[in-house]
């Protein structure tokens, strides 16, 4: 199987190859719900998403809305 595998939240995820960080938020139905993300390290706004290529071997951390208190 081709494709990109990254780390998100400290699991393994393969994508497809070109895959975006707003195709991982997408492929993941967390679409509206993730407050923060950090690719390798660096933070990402929401607006940088569709911008964000992912690699072998990214590291991708995302926080997501929780309701509660």
């Amino acid at each position: 199987m081709s494709g990109v595998t990254v780390t998100v939240n400290g699991r393994p995820l393969v994508l497809a190859d070109g895959a975006t960080l707003a195709d991982l938020v997408s492929a993941l139905d967390l679409d509206g719900r993730v407050a923060a993300a950090e690719h390798n390290g660096a933070p990402v706004p929401p607006s940088g998403y569709a911008g964000t290529a992912l690699a072998d071997g990214d590291r991708v951390e995302l926080v997501r809305v929780m309701a509660g208190g």
